[in-house]
């Protein structure tokens, strides 16, 4: 009995698969932490970008003499962050509004707040989904 003792003591030929069970856990719990630090990089930069696409396009409209309403703004940003950010149509949440004082003579301040769920990869660990938002303020020259 103390031989079959003695070689299982010294036998390794399954050590391997037992530190792997025991350590898969967090390895696939860490890259998928990595994953979703990334898709909140990506997210974060899209609403970035698409912040100041809008806010070009509002001041394109505005130079031409047509003025734009906010909803229609948020629409334009809705449809273009969709289309050109691949940002799923019904987790992003585009709101306009006019700022509650105004700082400068002739010019009209609008406050752009872009909102984005997206999903999370850490469900297992009892990370549910989360949401980026991004601010930005629009000058427009109404005079």
């Amino acid at each position: 009995m103390s031989r079959v003792l003695r070689r299982l003591r010294t036998n390794s030929s399954g050590s391997t698969i037992i530190e792997f069970a025991i350590l898969a856990p967090a390895i696939i719990t860490l890259c998928l932490g990595i994953l979703q630090v990334g898709i909140w990089m990506q997210s974060y930069n899209a609403l970035r970008s698409l912040a100041a696409d809008t806010g070009r396009y509002v001041a394109v409209k505005y130079q031409k003499g047509e003025s734009i309403a906010n909803i229609d703004m948020a629409s334009w940003a809705k449809d273009y962050g969709r289309d050109h950010y691949l940002l799923r149509y019904v987790d992003l949440v585009p709101d306009v509004s006019d700022a509650s004082s105004q700082q400068i003579d002739g010019v009209t301040e609008k406050t752009l707040t872009l909102s984005y769920k997206y999903k999370s990869y850490l469900g297992i660990i009892g990370v549910n989904d989360a949401s980026v938002t991004f601010k930005r303020p629009i000058f427009v020259k109404t005079t």
